[in-house]
């Protein structure tokens, strides 16, 4: 009884706000409430797409893989910049198997070089938005000219994806939508080869792709689905190209919720799909 013989009510403890939030996700989640979208969209300026096209086989390639890799540590990933690391497979009978090697690679290579008139391909080899380039500019920025191209927006839910892009300037008709799964923090212990006896890291692997045409540049397609390979992360690339060029003329990307949408779902470790020649 407290004073003047009014009765004490027991004291009940607040839920605090951000607990409160949780045991809302958790139980709309028990009801199957659909996934929340992610989206990921570029500017207006054309993203910098940086290709890496490697090997574990090659001696010269883990200078190159260290500066792709340093790109997870800039302000502008996904938005200014967006790496992307293409393993080939031929370096494969020359005393190492690179797992991570898909034939689609060599394909795309080889693509570049047939459209810009080159006599060889090789490793480490960059393309940066479409252009050969030496690994002589690993010490400084890609440096390419801004140009304005348009919006490209990019929505994930589960496993489906919506494209949509805006474009300020004119561009092709016939635009494809590629997407890829990048691996993250992938690592491989060599042990035949020019790099026997190393521990290969590797970051913004190309794992698996889709390309889908569309209709009045938007797109409606189904997630990639990599094997993993025991990536520690994944993320999500997208960029437009013209029709018999593989060049992206604008792209974003972003990194995708821990598991893979796909993985609860029994894919995991499956082989990649959707790799057909370059179109």
């Amino acid at each position: 009884m407290g004073e003047g013989g009014a009765r004490s009510r027991p004291i009940v403890p607040s839920i605090p706000a951000w607990l409160a939030c949780v045991l809302g996700l958790v139980s709309s989640m028990a009801q199957g409430a659909p996934p929340e979208a992610l989206r990921f969209a570029s500017g207006v300026q054309r993203t910098t797409v940086i290709e890496l096209f490697t090997s574990e086989g090659c001696s010269s390639c883990p200078p190159a893989e260290r500066y792709l890799s340093g790109y997870l540590e800039r302000r502008g990933l996904w938005m200014r910049y967006v790496p992307l690391a293409f393993h080939v497979t031929y370096w494969n009978h020359l005393g190492w198997t690179d797992r991570l090697a898909q034939p689609a690679h060599d394909a795309r290579q080889k693509r570049y070089a047939r459209l810009r008139e080159a006599s060889t391909i090789y490793t480490p080899a960059f393309i940066v938005n479409g252009r050969m380039r030496r690994p002589g500019f690993l010490r400084g920025e890609p440096g390419v000219r801004p140009a304005a191209v348009g919006r490209l927006e990019v929505v994930v839910t589960g496993r489906e994806v919506r494209a949509e892009l805006t474009p300020v300037a004119p561009l092709p008709s016939g635009l494809r939508l590629n997407l890829v799964v990048l691996g993250m923090g992938l690592t491989t212990r060599i042990e035949a080869g020019e790099n026997a006896g190393r521990e290969a890291r590797h970051d913004f692997v190309v794992l698996a792709r889709r390309q889908a045409s569309g209709r009045e540049r938007r797109w409606r397609m189904r997630l990639p689905e990599p094997e993993t390979h025991g990536a520690r992360r994944h993320a999500l690339a997208a960029w437009v190209s013209a029709p018999g060029d593989p060049t992206p003329l604008q792209a974003t990307g972003g990194f995708l919720p821990r598991p893979l949408p796909h993985e609860g779902e029994g894919s995991q470790g499956r082989r990649p799909v959707g790799h057909g020649a370059e179109r």
